[in-house]
């Protein structure tokens, strides 16, 4: 069975793009098996990204298997990934089958402050740690308008300078570790056993 993953992010820029496939590349194969490693199709924006993995559900073979992964934008109140979308953005769904959803976080810079090692040596000296929201074991709750300013205050004294998500956040997806991405998002968790199962 070949999976490809339909992943939010990259914009509409070629190089980002490739950089947001790279970086979810990167993340992906610390967790799936060495020889059964997904696709990874980045996709720019949220409803590009929907759309996409509809018309590839409808288009599959039978050996195929799409997979949607996007973030959750909001914190998740309803008993499956499926119906928060549903329910948050009015997208229908057919029946799904052998095709899979997965939320992220309210957005994908959650993961990172999961990993807050990763943070710093990326950033390389200067980084405000101490200044990062919410707690790293319960990633979740971060809100998303959180995420973005507590980055970029954390890291505009590094050499790097400020956060910036297509600059910075697709190089981060690939340092950090999934393990304690994992632990600290039951969403990240789901996802991590699909793709331990391929």
């Amino acid at each position: 069975m070949s999976v490809r993953i339909y992943v939010e992010g990259g914009g509409d820029n070629k190089d980002t793009i490739r950089r947001c496939k790279e970086g979810f590349a990167n993340y992906c194969k610390k967790v799936a098996p060495l020889n059964r490693r997904p696709s990874i199709v980045a996709c720019g924006g949220r409803q590009q990204t929907f759309d996409r993995f509809i018309t590839a559900v409808s288009g599959s073979d039978a050996d195929e298997a799409c997979v949607l992964l996007v973030d959750a934008e909001d914190g998740v109140r309803v008993a499956t990934q499926v119906e928060h979308l549903r329910v948050r953005d009015g997208w229908k769904f057919p029946v799904l089958g052998r095709h899979k959803v997965f939320l992220m976080v309210q957005a994908m810079e959650a993961w990172f402050l999961a990993d807050r090692k990763a943070l710093a040596d990326y950033y390389d000296g200067g980084f405000l740690a101490k200044g990062l929201r919410g707690s790293p074991t319960n990633i979740g709750a971060i809100l998303k308008n959180d995420l973005e300013p507590c980055l970029k205050h954390a890291s505009r004294p590094t050499q790097k300078e400020e956060y910036h998500k297509t600059k910075h956040g697709f190089a981060l997806l690939a340092l950090i570790d999934p393990d304690k991405v994992g632990n600290a998002s039951p969403h990240a968790s789901k996802f991590h056993q699909f793709l331990r199962t391929l």
